[in-house]
């Protein structure tokens, strides 16, 4: 009876190995099959990277809003001359031109005294307290900080009373904005600005006159790339927000102001 045991036991082991020795080879067909998968993919993943690293990057991609976006392979700091003029230009329309109602409108000019006036913001000056459009204080923010407080005391002193009644319009009119200029330390590299130099008008319109002054604005601006910082409340201020936070999404920001030199 044992050797019967014995018997069936080594009949059983012999039937395993062989199972074994079949199952083997499998398995290992299986390895290589999926090893050369394995290569075969790593290979198309190449070429195909190989084919776009040739390609032409591209310089502009449109956005949802249809609004182009320059981009490239270029330093965090690094803004375009159009990127930069542009930030320029529509920071000073907002900043300087002094309206009862938000710049962008069709109302602008129109000198209705009738129609819907944007509250005055109050603002520190060396006299005590000064008022500027709403518009103005919202644009200022793209001002360094203290330069900024500065430069709405002053803003405060230029805008006359009549602008908060509705009875008179300032506008910004510009004849030329000059390509922006790097300024250089003294070992002659970039110290992180620019200058604008700007050449416009401030023009001055009355209720029942039309215009009846014109001020030369012509300013240097200095400015420095920054981390964008939208900041606008949109449903509070609409469409005026949307324009100022999409030209801020540039990263920039005016750390001066000053007059153009007469001889330039």
């Amino acid at each position: 009876m044992t050797q019967l045991l014995d018997l069936r036991e080594r009949i059983q082991a012999e039937e395993t190995k062989q199972e074994q020795k079949g199952t083997l080879p499998l398995l290992v067909m299986v390895a290589v099959g999926l090893s050369g998968a394995s290569v075969l993919l790593t290979l198309v993943n190449l070429l195909y990277t190989r084919q776009i690293t040739r390609k032409a990057f591209p310089t502009l991609v449109q956005m949802e809003s249809g609004r182009t976006v320059e981009i490239g392979f270029e330093s965090p700091n690094y803004r375009s001359p159009t990127v930069v003029k542009a930030f320029v230009s529509d920071t000073l329309y907002h900043l300087m031109t002094m309206t009862s109602y938000g710049v962008g409108s069709s109302e602008v000019s129109a000198l209705n005294p009738n129609r819907r006036k944007a509250t005055p913001i109050k603002v520190k000056t060396s006299n005590g307290t000064g008022a500027i459009t709403q518009t103005a204080w919202l644009a200022s923010e793209a001002l360094e900080s203290k330069f900024g407080d500065t430069f709405r005391a002053k803003l405060a002193q230029m805008t006359p009373p009549d602008v908060f009644t509705g009875r008179e319009e300032i506008i910004l009119k510009f004849d030329y904005v000059k390509e922006p200029v790097e300024v250089n330390d003294a070992q002659g590299n970039w110290a992180g600005t620019w200058t604008v130099d700007v050449v416009a008008n401030l023009k001055v319109y009355r209720l029942q006159q039309g215009e009846v002054k014109s001020i030369p604005f012509n300013k240097r601006v200095t400015v420095r790339p920054i981390t964008p910082q939208p900041i606008h409340d949109v449903e509070q201020f609409g469409e005026l927000a949307v324009a100022l936070n999409a030209s801020q999404l540039s990263g920039l920001q005016i750390t001066d102001i000053k007059d153009l030199p007469i001889a330039e």
